[in-house]
């Protein structure tokens, strides 16, 4: 999370200039903003303010007749980093670093008089602090580090320097409201804190990725802060699935703005680049060349089409999208698949598939058949033997009424031919009952 801090210090007040041998101190944190005040509602003319910096003279503002005129110092490194106010001479300075810590003083010449103002200002160095990054579709919470906000205390919050406010508080008129912003973004997104003025942003979205303002007024102290986070979203990873020898385009879901660097990379190395500043947009062949040829940037959005894919594409890819106000980050897992058979291929696999089918039949008929035939053939002379047996009972109890000879030479008889046939391959032939009687 990056913060950056205006502090605003009024050294005149109502237009009544005060010369006192008491210094102020103000501590600065390095690269936050600070503004000067000189309670002056307007200059008049023949009015002049001089701002000077350990007695060096840094910059002036006049009025004559003719109108304005302001001098700036140019050989300080303080050029191009301060920004005077035309009708007040109020002193901003920006991106403030420790070389423009020491005494500063104002000395305003006019009619009324000739009152003049020293303090010290001590700049604080700080390490760079990384944005603040959420997942996409997570919640996030801007703290204001207020710790109850008070009636005449004003909080106004705003995305991309916007001068329209997306949150505002103020209890003394009864402001406590959210808005949807410009493009209807922030729609049922914003929750203000009400006791604090802390801003929450629901479900984010890599839209929202950029850089939310704060600007604190403090009621009963006469100063203003202004609070800076830069606020970056990572996209959720993308799954994309794809044929071998078919084209896909990785989409930033973005236009390229004109500050823009964007980077494509692939498990970890560059494959592309667009600097769109410098108008260079770069496409490199990646790990063992294996992108050479196949890669193109949409100039517009900074989407990756990637043409002819193979199986050795498959892989995460990521888009790094950083200007001066946002990050916003995303992630790819692309699958590359062999490509599927053709007709004739499927129609030859079919082919050879039924050939194999017959064949196995064929070959469990040849070896089957014979033991099927050899198995009927048996339980047929089973079956007949059975027949036999039941004959031969039904003859030896029906000869019981004959003579006792008689009947046990048919028992005989039957026996006889019973185990004869038994044991013989051509079977039992059943004789008639006259044969024994």
């Amino acid at each position: 999370m990056k913060r950056a801090l205006s502090v605003s210090i009024f050294l005149f007040a109502m237009g009544v200039f005060v010369d006192t041998d008491e210094i102020p101190s103000v501590s600065v944190m390095e690269g936050d903003s600070v503004t000067l005040y000189t309670g002056v509602t307007e200059l008049h003319e023949n009015d002049e303010i001089e701002w000077r910096l350990n007695r060096i003279l840094i910059t002036t503002i006049s009025r004559d007749p003719n109108g304005i005129k302001v001098w700036v110092n140019t050989d300080g490194d303080l050029n191009g980093r301060l920004q005077l106010e035309n009708q007040t001479g109020d002193l901003t300075i920006r991106n403030i670093r420790n070389t423009d810590s020491g005494q500063w003083k104002i000395k305003i010449v006019s009619t009324r008089g000739s009152p003049s103002k020293t303090f010290n200002i001590s700049v604080v160095p700080v390490d760079e602090l990384k944005p603040l990054s959420v997942k996409e579709g997570n919640s996030v919470t801007l703290n204001s580090n207020i710790n109850e906000i008070q009636r005449d205390d004003v909080i106004r919050w705003r995305f991309e320097h916007l001068n329209t406010p997306v949150a505002e508080i103020s209890r003394k008129e009864g402001i406590f409201k959210t808005y949807n912003g410009l493009d209807e973004r922030f729609r049922d997104r914003l929750q203000l804190e009400y006791l604090t003025g802390s801003l929450t942003i629901r479900d984010i979205g890599t839209s929202h990725s950029g850089v939310y303002e704060a600007d604190i007024r403090i009621g009963s102290s006469g100063y203003t802060t202004h609070k800076s986070f830069n606020v970056t979203v990572s996209d959720a990873v993308k799954t994309v699935s794809v044929i071998e020898g078919e084209t896909v385009t990785l989409q930033t879901v973005t236009e390229i703005q004109t500050d823009d660097l964007i980077l494509w990379m692939f498990e970890g190395t560059v494959v592309a680049e667009i600097n769109k500043a410098a108008q260079r947009f770069s496409i490199y062949d990646g790990p063992d060349g294996r992108f050479r040829d196949r890669l193109k940037l949409d100039n517009q959005t900074g989407s990756l089409t990637i043409t002819d894919t193979r199986t050795t594409d498959s892989g995460l890819y990521e888009v790094k999208i950083r200007n001066s106000r946002r990050t916003i980050n995303g992630r790819f897992t692309v699958t590359v698949t062999g490509p599927g058979l053709s007709p004739a291929a499927v129609a030859g696999i079919v082919g050879v598939i039924v050939a194999v089918v017959i064949l196995v039949t064929a070959a469990v008929a040849v070896v089957v058949a014979p033991v099927v035939i050899k198995h009927r053939r048996r339980i047929a002379e089973l079956e007949r033997r059975r027949r036999s047996v039941r004959l031969l009972f039904s003859d030896l109890f029906s000869g019981v009424g004959h003579n006792v000879s008689d009947f046990f030479s048919a028992v005989g008889h039957i026996f006889s031919d019973f185990f004869s046939a038994f044991f013989s391959k051509e079977g039992w032939k059943t004789p008639g009952r006259e044969s024994y009687l």
